[in-house]
C-alpha cells in the first residue's frame, strides 16, 4: 500500500461538499468523485448491491455533470510522486522538512483544508479542499515558475536527505526528473483551467 495523489476541480460552494459534510456516508464515499465523474453509472460504484450513500453520491455527481459536464476531464494524477513535485516547488518543504507547509507549493500538494472529520478516503487519510480563490494565487504561483532552473535541487542525496516519499534510485534520478516535468506542465494546466472557471480542487492524497 502507498499514497496516491489525486486532484478533482469541484466548483466552489458545490453542492456536493455540502452534502458531504452534512452526511456521514456520502461523505466516506466521496474520494470516488474522480472516478465517478469519469464513469457516472452503477457499475462503476463498489462490487455487489451498491449502498444507499453510494447511490445518492452517484446521484449528486450526475446533477453535476448536467451543469458541468467538462469537471470529467479536470483532473490529473501525481500517483505517488507528490512528494517529488513538493519538494521541487517548495523552498519550505526542501528546507524545513517535517514541518508544516502553509506555502501556495504545500497547499497546491496537501490541500488546503479538511473537509469535515468523517471524510477520509480509503486508508483514513482526510480528504481536503482547496477554494477557488487559493487556486486563482497557485494558478499565478505555477505560471511563475521557471520549472528547469529548480533542476538543481532534484539529486538523489538532497532527496534522501530530505525523507521525500518514495525517492527513487540514484540510477533513476534523470528519468524521474523527466516524469515530473512532465507532469508539472499537466499540474500547471489543470490549476489554470480551474481558476479560469472559478473552480475549488478536491485532494485526495491517500
Amino acid at each position: 500500500m502507498g499514497l496516491d495523489a489525486t486532484y478533482q476541480a469541484l466548483p466552489g460552494g458545490s453542492s456536493l461538499l455540502e452534502l458531504a459534510r452534512r452526511n456521514i456516508g456520502v461523505g466516506g464515499w466521496l474520494s470516488s468523485v474522480p472516478r465517478l465523474l469519469r464513469e457516472p453509472r452503477e457499475e462503476s460504484l463498489s462490487p455487489g448491491a451498491p449502498e444507499t450513500d453510494e447511490l445518492q453520491l452517484l446521484e449528486a455527481v450526475k446533477e453535476l455533470l448536467r451543469a458541468r459536464p467538462d469537471l470529467a476531464t479536470q483532473q490529473v494524477d501525481l500517483g505517488r510522486r507528490w512528494d517529488h513535485l513538493h519538494f521541487v516547488l517548495s523552498d519550505r518543504r526542501r528546507n524545513e522538512p517535517g514541518e508544516e507547509d502553509d506555502s501556495l507549493a504545500g497547499i497546491a500538494i496537501r490541500g488546503e483544508a479538511e473537509i469535515a472529520p468523517h471524510v477520509v478516503a480509503g486508508q483514513g487519510v482526510p480528504l481536503r479542499y482547496t477554494r477557488p480563490e487559493t487556486v486563482e494565487r497557485i494558478a499565478r504561483m505555477l505560471e511563475a515558475v521557471r520549472f528547469d532552473a529548480l533542476r538543481e535541487h532534484f539529486t538523489f542525496a538532497n532527496l534522501r536527505e530530505a525523507g521525500v516519499y518514495k525517492c527513487p534510485r540514484e540510477d533513476g534520478i534523470e528519468e524521474a526528473w523527466q516524469w515530473l516535468r512532465e507532469h508539472f506542465v499537466l499540474f500547471r494546466a489543470f490549476h489554470v483551467t480551474a481558476a479560469e472557471h472559478g473552480d475549488g480542487v478536491l485532494v485526495r492524497v491517500d
